[in-house]
């Protein structure tokens, strides 16, 4: 068989991804490290730097040596290479951000939204706002890489909303409707771009294999594998609070019984915790609970009760971290992450306890886990995840990774 030829332009587009991955995550590097890291000779480095520094995209500067010779060329990302638009859109505000090419922040505003929140009115208000930064930070639209998206529902392949409880929106062509407006790439995600804006914090890419549990009014899981956001083939990738425990369980507002969302989500655990109360259940939280509550104040101090070492408040921390344990343990041994990261608000109020005994279910239940190390910890972005999210997975779209 005649071996076929090597197309020499899809695998410099390649590299130049890689190149730009690298730099994202080091910070800085020189050359002959880059080499190193990315496996490629030096001639083909330096032709592909040379590229990116024409197009903008990364800076040189001569770094420092003691030896003789020429000095190392170091080089970076450049910020005002391109940038990149987010927004985050909920019943109350859209969220719009502009960030630099190195996904750090320009300027963000919150723009109000009226009781109705149509598809029209926030479509207005995103546009109107846009253009208003975009000329008082004077970038060209030919700058920007791409807009980002992101809202809380179901998001289909070609950018259609095709549900979303909390804006009341179904079957909206919203990534058609934005195209029309907006000169550039238009991207729509979900709540699992959280997770990007987790792996880029700090410059945390050392880890490139993370699960993202996130445990609030519904239970999600999302995944990165080498440093790419899983999505699936309808976008529902990591749907892991419709894992049916119990067929007999409480309904789930799926429509299915017995999902882990209708045990451990924050409604589920605070309806629970109201009903045992008024069945009688001896608490410190008959005391603190009242109708003025909602489900997070009611977490809360469902949390303060587990730290006052109130019994009723320790056996459901219990129920809970079993069907949490299930859970990741079982999303451990699909996707072999070395990192657990826990968000949400019923997370974040029972973190300290949580921890160690996922810590001890991970080595007790996960295949072969002595050969691992996985590490777990909080989220850490906290507000800012979602605009943050939808930042990063533009620029990876962007550049195409």
């Amino acid at each position: 068989m005649k071996p076929k030829p090597i197309d020499s332009k899809r695998a410099g587009e390649r590299n130049e991804r890689l190149i730009l991955r690298i730099l994202r995550q080091q910070g800085s590097l020189s050359q002959t490290e880059l080499c190193k890291m990315t496996e490629l000779g030096s001639s083909t480095a330096s032709s592909i730097v040379s590229r990116l520094r024409e197009k903008g995209l990364i800076l040189e500067s001569e770094g420092i040596s003691e030896k003789r010779g020429p000095k190392p060329v170091i080089l970076k990302i450049n910020p005002q290479g391109r940038t990149i638009v987010a927004a985050e859109i909920d019943p109350d505000f859209v969220t719009i951000g502009l960030f630099n090419f190195n996904i750090e922040s320009i300027e963000t505003q919150r723009v109000a939204l009226g009781e109705e929140h149509t598809v029209d009115q926030v479509l207005e208000g995103l546009l109107e706002h846009l253009t208003e930064l975009l000329e008082k930070h004077h970038i060209a639209k030919d700058q920007i890489l791409g807009v980002g998206i992101a809202l809380s529902g179901t998001i289909s392949p070609d950018g259609r909303v095709v549900l979303s409880s909390i804006m009341g929106w179904k079957n909206v062509p919203l990534k058609a409707l934005l195209s029309e407006k907006m000169p550039c790439p238009v991207s729509l995600f979900s709540t699992r771009v959280r997770l990007l804006a987790e792996m880029g914090h700090n410059g945390q890419g050392e880890f490139d294999n993370a699960l993202y549990i996130n445990v609030a009014d519904g239970v999600g899981c999302h995944i990165t594998m080498n440093g790419t956001l899983l999505q699936g083939a309808t976008g529902r990738c990591g749907e892991i609070g419709h894992v049916v425990l119990d067929p007999n369980g409480p309904e789930c507002g799926c429509g299915h019984r017995g999902c882990l969302e209708a045990f451990i989500s924050g409604p589920a655990i605070a309806d629970k915790i109201v009903q045992d109360l008024s069945d009688g259940k001896e608490s410190c939280l008959t005391q603190a609970v009242n109708n003025q509550d909602n489900h997070k104040s009611i977490i809360v101090k469902w949390a303060n009760a587990i730290s006052n070492q109130d019994p009723y408040a320790q056996t459901l921390l219990n129920d809970f971290t079993e069907c949490l344990c299930k859970a990741v343990t079982m999303a451990v041994n699909l996707y072999d992450p070395d990192l657990v990261i826990l968000g949400g608000y019923v997370n974040e109020a029972c973190a300290e306890y949580v921890q160690p005994v996922l810590e001890k279910a991970i080595s007790e239940r996960v295949y072969n886990s002595d050969s691992r190390t996985i590490q777990i910890q909080p989220a850490r972005v906290g507000k800012q995840s979602f605009i943050i999210g939808a930042a990063m997975g533009v620029w990876q779209q962007g550049i195409g990774v």
